[in-house]
């Protein structure tokens, strides 16, 4: 029977990397190494005003917290200025007969046959307050989803069609106006029919419930809100269940008869009485007698704008510049505040030194030869107090010399058995 000696397995313990250390020592003491230790202000008097320039920041950056989330705050609200867009109708005309001296000189085909061009074009009137001049200027064609032009031309005579239609694109660039251009040396009687973009979308309210809350056009939650204020003017609310509405003769009219409905009901049977705007139908008659005609009016439509005061809010909210400055500034703060604290380390080191050489070195061996063995984790013995001979005189010094060499010899003995056996 062999026995086979099982050294028991070796532990390698990885010693962790000098960067990953530093890097959990930076995260870790992060919070307090900008504070100057308190002995500091005894050597320089002034460090008193970092302490207090510390107490100001903090209390400023609670402010500008509190701020910020005034900001966010007031971005969920809708903020929107009311301006008025006034829409021009015109037209030129081009190569007519009346403006040439040849008047065979017709042709459809000819590139200087006669021709005209429709423009409509808007701009913003200038508000009442003249303070509030500073508002965004948007241009004409971003209030609008689409623009269609009918003309009232014979079709046989111009295959090109009488239909021209132009739809908002995501990629598009906004103008002050658009412009289309025909063949043509009579006059023609043109439709233009503009749909409005609303932002929130607004829908057309149905007459019946238009006269219940006072709104023509307005969006869906405002609507909502409207008809829940009309609820509770009018205490249409069950009284055990605030959530149950009892329709009067006005609400069971508008909602199909029911004599009740729950509150989650309401979106939906409001959805039937909303309907797509009402487009802004214009008449206009093409000229081509002379080279510039206008339309004797004017369409004034009332618009939308985000204000100022909301733009900047929203490049406040979303700038990050100023926080990587700010971060930025701190990290050199931490450089200067750990720079004054390893000065003050070595000044202490070297007053300690000079008041009693001997005894600081003999402590500072000591200190280190601890500081060592904790970074190897080897041993528990203390290597400086194995230098001293007076270590090795103490009473468990024999008994350990003796069970060392007991194992030595048992040991070698199991080497010279196993290696007879083999």
């Amino acid at each position: 029977m062999q026995h086979h000696v099982i050294n028991p397995p070796i532990q390698i313990r990885k010693r962790p990397n000098e960067s990953d250390s530093i890097t959990k020592h930076i995260k870790k003491k992060r919070p307090t190494d900008r504070n100057i230790p308190p002995k500091i202000e005894a050597y320089v008097p002034e460090s008193k005003l970092y302490t207090e320039l510390c107490e100001f920041e903090k209390n400023l950056d609670v402010s500008i917290m509190r701020k910020r989330l005034d900001i966010q705050e007031a971005l969920g609200k809708p903020t929107k200025v009311r301006r008025t867009l006034r829409i021009f109708v015109s037209n030129t005309a081009a190569d007519q007969t009346s403006q040439i001296d040849e008047p065979n000189s017709f042709d459809l085909n000819n590139e200087n046959a006669p021709s005209w061009t429709l423009k409509v074009e808007g701009r913003l009137l200038d508000p009442l307050i003249p303070t509030k001049k500073a508002q965004p200027i948007q241009k004409f064609t971003s209030f609008f989803k689409s623009i269609l032009v009918e003309l009232d031309r014979d079709p046989e005579m111009f295959p090109e069609g009488n239909i021209t239609e132009w739809h908002k694109q995501a990629s598009s660039t906004d103008s002050d106006g658009i412009e289309l251009k025909r063949k043509g040396d009579v006059a023609v009687n043109a439709r233009i029919i503009l749909v409005p973009d609303f932002n929130p979308n607004k829908y057309k309210v149905s007459g019946g419930l238009s006269n219940l809350i006072a709104l023509k056009l307005a969006t869906k939650p405002h609507v909502i809100t409207e008809v829940w204020n009309y609820v509770k003017q009018n205490k249409l609310q069950d009284e055990q269940d605030k959530r149950l509405i009892k329709c009067n003769d006005k609400l069971s009219l508008l909602f199909g008869g029911l004599s009740q409905i729950h509150f989650s009901q309401l979106p939906d049977l409001i959805s039937q009485h909303l309907s797509r705007p009402d487009p802004i139908v214009l008449n206009y008659t093409i000229r081509v007698d002379k080279q510039f005609n206008q339309s004797t009016k004017a369409y004034d439509m009332d618009v939308e704008l985000d204000s100022v005061v909301r733009q900047k809010m929203m490049n406040i909210v979303a700038s990050s510049q100023t926080q990587k400055d700010i971060m930025g500034l701190d990290d050199k703060i931490v450089q200067c505040v750990q720079s004054i604290n390893n000065s003050k380390i070595k000044r202490d080191f070297l007053t300690q030194f000079s008041r009693d050489p001997i005894e600081f070195i003999n402590k500072w061996i000591t200190s280190q030869a601890r500081d060592l063995e904790v970074i190897l984790g080897e041993t528990k013995v203390n290597l400086e107090d194995v230098r001293q001979t007076d270590f090795y005189k103490q009473p468990w010094v024999k008994e350990a010399v003796f069970h060392y060499l007991t194992s030595k010899t048992q040991q070698r003995m199991q080497e010279l058995l196993a290696t007879q056996r083999h």
